[in-house]
């Protein structure tokens, strides 16, 4: 305890390493040296009344230095700001289905209808349409005097009519993307004129997106989205985003670990907090107050490590707005931070993409550097934020354009078009300002909890049983009422395996946890996918003690005979949905007699029909 205070003094004071000398022949002291990350550096003779050799150990602090810059630079910063920078609800154009599908129950699509209106009425969005539509309604209408749909559609706020000049030039390059073939014919019908002119006017009115059921529409959309800025999006795809809530879980409301009790703290209690620790909130909480926020805290016996308050997006398209305040000088305020803002990306990601805005305190350097490990970037546009996308699934090579059109749509970054493979090429990004080249690795750091499951990615399935499961994973609610281990606390955690699978174990790879019957009780399945960021041989008798920490086996001779293990650190995890089990598997064809009791490669098209069959009817 004393010297992990010892070492979050340091890293907060941004001291770069702690020496300490010990004496060769202290076996016990060395021992505990090394497991908590002091190598020796060097050997110096000691004094000439013992004539002993003293072991200079050095432990390099996780704080920024020139030669840290020098040996792994950070990743490219990128800026992060929405398409549209209004505090309202951003305003969408609906085509003529969209209203039909509203009044008439028997379409299919009428529930979809309904509560895009809805949400219309809770201000979420704000919805309207092309001077066109109304003309289109009157030339069908059997009466337009008495018609209840035209009626109704005339209550629809309607887009600024623009000049005619600047809807046919428009029109000219929107028909050439949407029906190419028939404009290159000119043969356009009265239909395809329309739609052309809802989409000119959408354009014109300056409105983020529109919405539409019809698939030639929708089938352009990446080109009507580069060219135009348009977002244009499907009836239940748009409703979908709307359920960005973060999902409230069963559960107790309280849980204990060895070291922390997590549990909701009341506003009070929150803003005691902030106050004790100097921070000036008043501008990040301008439009709401701590007490509507969604509350969390840890804290042990000496009272709360941190807190944190999320409040979640008002309307579509907003960003939500996270604090994470925690006692820099605690011993173990960084594994508290790593689990604030973990916690508060997850809760935002949890439905659907999301865009978090966190709370950057100058006098809270340990929290900062938790938060920017996990993908955030600092803000160019606000003072003291940090800004965070967050996919929260995995991307297939088929959901490749719908995951970068969402990455855009809330963070306004246009990733590029063609679908990267990991061939080592850098991914292109333009952002407001700049263009930047990007790693498939850091872009995955960048939106994550995700995992792109893209063409060439090397990709493993390990065994784990049941118990080991629940306690590394989290993937069994049975074992949510018991103490929770340290390593669910720490978005790096660490799989330990023989030194046998050492060739399979690759950094950067996809990792796929495949919990075993052993005693009897797992579920032969697939249960977690996963991105390893190191291996590393380490002895089973001197562990590093960051190493176990992020683990949960507690004695490591208990895994092999062998004089070292191999410890494997991963991120970016996410629990499957629905577990794929070896009858699946087998089918995939990614099983084989072995029955996974060891580690096994497999190729990144076994692990997409892993995750295809692990989301059934799911975002990806």
């Amino acid at each position: 305890m004393l010297l992990r205070a010892l070492i979050a003094q340091g890293e907060r004071e941004n001291y770069y390493s702690i020496v300490a000398k010990v004496a060769s022949d202290l076996t016990a002291a060395n021992s505990f040296y090394e497991r908590n990350g002091f190598a020796t550096s060097l050997l110096k003779q000691g004094g000439q009344s013992r004539n002993r050799t003293i072991n200079i150990r050095v432990h390099q602090l996780a704080t920024p230095n020139l030669l840290s810059l020098m040996v792994a630079p950070p990743a490219t910063k990128i800026d992060i700001q929405p398409r549209k920078r209004s505090f309202e609800a951003p305003i969408y154009a609906i085509d003529l289905n969209v209203l039909f599908d509203a009044i008439r129950t028997s379409r299919p699509r009428s529930g979809l209808a309904g509560a895009l209106i809805e949400a219309a009425f809770r201000h979420q969005v704000r919805i309207s349409k092309s001077p066109e539509f109304e003309m289109e309604l009157r030339r069908t209408s059997y009466n337009p005097k008495d018609d209840p749909i035209l009626a109704l559609a005339q209550r629809i706020p309607t887009l600024p009519k623009q000049e005619k000049e600047v809807l046919d030039a428009l029109a000219s390059s929107i028909s050439a993307l949407v029906f190419p073939e028939r404009t290159k014919n000119g043969g356009l019908s009265k239909n395809d004129k329309s739609d052309v002119m809802h989409l000119s006017s959408a354009i014109a009115g300056g409105v983020v997106g529109y919405i539409t059921s019809d698939e030639k529409v929708l089938s352009a959309r990446e080109g009507l989205m580069n060219e135009f800025g348009l977002d244009v999006i499907g009836l239940a795809e748009f409703v979908a985003l709307l359920d960005d809530q973060p999902v409230e879980h069963d559960g107790p409301t309280q849980r204990q670990s060895r070291h922390y009790r997590i549990e909701i703290p009341t506003a009070e209690a929150t803003v005691a907090v902030l106050k004790r620790e100097g921070f000036d909130t008043d501008s990040f909480l301008s439009d709401f107050d701590v007490i509507d926020c969604q509350l969390l805290s840890v804290s042990d016996g000496d009272g709360i490590i941190g807190v944190s308050a999320l409040k979640t997006a008002a309307a579509l398209e907003q960003p939500a707005r996270g604090i994470v305040c925690v006692r820099q000088h605690h011993p173990f305020s960084s594994t508290v931070a790593d689990y604030l803002v973990s916690h508060q990306v997850r809760s935002c990601s949890s439905a659907n993409p999301g865009h978090l805005l966190l709370f950057d305190a100058p006098t809270h350097p340990i929290t900062r550097r938790v938060a920017i490990s996990q993908g955030f970037q600092p803000s160019t546009s606000t003072s003291l934020t940090l800004s965070k996308l967050a996919l929260g699934q995995p991307v297939l090579e088929s959901t490749w354009a719908k995951a970068r059109l969402a990455i855009e749509r809330i963070g306004g970054l246009k990733i590029q078009t063609t679908c990267p493979s990991f061939d080592g090429k850098k991914v292109q990004i333009r952002t407001h300002h700049e263009e930047h080249e990007i790693s498939l690795f850091d872009l995955e750091t960048l939106v994550s909890p995700a995992l792109f499951v893209l063409p060439q990615r090397a990709a493993v399935v390990v065994p784990i049983t049941r118990a080991y499961a629940a306690d590394l994973l989290g993937t069994d609610s049975q074992f949510s009422f018991l103490d929770i281990p340290e390593a669910q606390f720490l978005t790096r955690r660490t799989y330990f395996n023989t030194i046998r699978a050492a060739r399979a174990m690759i950094r950067g790879a996809a990792l796929a946890f495949y919990e075993s019957s052993s005693g009897g009780t797992g579920r032969s399945a697939i249960v977690a996918i996963a991105r390893i960021v190191d291996v590393t041989s380490t002895p089973t008798d001197a562990a590093a003690e960051q190493l176990q920490r992020q683990g949960v086996v507690e004695d490591l001779k208990y895994l092999t005979k062998q004089p070292r293990v191999l410890a494997t650190t991963f991120d970016n995890l996410i629990p499957l949905k629905r577990p794929v089990p070896f009858s699946e598997l087998r089918k995939i064809g990614c099983a084989d007699g072995a029955n996974f009791i060891s580690a096994k490669s497999i190729s990144w098209s076994h692990l997409s029909a892993i995750v295809t069959a692990g989301f059934p009817n799911e975002r990806t």
